[in-house]
This record gives C-alpha cells, sequence and structure tokens, in this order.
C-alpha cells in the first residue's frame, strides 16, 4: 500500500526544519554558545557597541574566551557570518 500524497507532504514539512538547522551551521552555534549569557536581543539594541565587521569579528572572538565555549576558527567564522548576515548587514571584507 503506497502513502497517500497528505501522509508524504506532512512527512516531508516536518523535515524542514531539521534542514535549515543544517543548512546554517552558525546559527546552531549561536543558540548552543552564545545564548548561555544573553539573549538575541542584545544584536538588535539600539545601543550597540559593535559598528563594523572587524568588531564584530573581535566580540565573537572575545565571548567565546570568555564563555570558554573552545570554538574552532572555522566555527567562529560561521557564528560571525551568521550574526553578519542575520543582524548586522555589514560589508564584508
Amino acid at each position: 500500500m503506497r502513502p497517500s500524497p497528505i501522509v508524504l507532504m506532512f512527512a516531508t514539512l516536518s523535515l524542514v526544519p531539521a534542514a535549515q538547522a543544517a543548512e546554517d551551521p552558525g546559527k546552531a552555534l549561536v543558540d548552543k554558545h552564545c545564548q548561555r549569557c544573553h539573549d538575541n536581543s542584545i544584536f538588535t539594541r539600539s545601543d550597540s557597541i559593535i559598528h563594523a565587521y572587524s568588531e564584530l569579528q573581535a566580540r565573537v572572538e572575545f565571548c567565546d574566551n570568555a564563555a570558554q565555549a573552545h570554538m574552532s576558527e572555522a566555527q567562529i567564522r560561521q557564528v560571525i557570518e551568521y550574526l553578519n548576515d542575520t543582524y548586522y548587514k555589514f560589508p564584508k571584507p
């Protein structure tokens, strides 16, 4: 017996969030490491101390050390890219 189209549709839709998370490892890292200390509102506050891509990079490196997250260089780059693409929108060097 073949599954109905509706069953297939719901099965496919249930995989979408997992696929999206797999596509953006930076978000998964932010959720795992950054949100231990603060929520996402820090990225959108009006009195941000981050005003350039280089400052974002320095802050992510600082936070990695302060939180003792021990992220690799590749993971730090993923976090920077995710934060910049999602919140900051700075020109990339």
